[in-house]
This record gives C-alpha cells, sequence and structure tokens, in this order.
C-alpha cells in the first residue's frame, strides 16, 4: 500500500492500492489529484473481485428474495 499525502499541508489522505485517485484534504481544504505509474501497479489485482462486499448479492440471498411475494 502507498501513503497518500496532501500536496498542500502533508496529512496523511489515505493508504491505499489505487490506479487514479481525487481526495480532498479535510485540514486545508486542497483536492489532491494521483495516478498510479505503472511501477506503482505491479502485482495488483486488475481483474474482477473474487468474492462480493454486497451481501445482497449472494446466492442464498437471491433464492429467498425470489420466494418473497
Amino acid at each position: 500500500m502507498q501513503d497518500i499525502r496532501c500536496q498542500r499541508c502533508n496529512k496523511l489522505l489515505a493508504k491505499a492500492i489505487f490506479q487514479v485517485l481525487e481526495i480532498k484534504c479535510s485540514r486545508c481544504g486542497a483536492i489532491n489529484q494521483r495516478a498510479a505509474s505503472s511501477r506503482d501497479m505491479k502485482g495488483t489485482y486488475h481483474g474482477k473481485a473474487p468474492h462480493t462486499l454486497d451481501r445482497r448479492e449472494t446466492k442464498t440471498s437471491r433464492s429467498h428474495s425470489a420466494a418473497v411475494p
């Protein structure tokens, strides 16, 4: 992971793995934009996530929602 700091006040804004990032600093209000280089992206996963983050999309949830009138 990479530390993302505000370019104006140096506040730590995030620790992330990203391709393109735009984040507003809560301290000074500056908009910080970053794009990862190919060197930064080495070893990261570019495909579909192996699992869903939304429990509503699981197989058991879909079967229950289909049974509800």
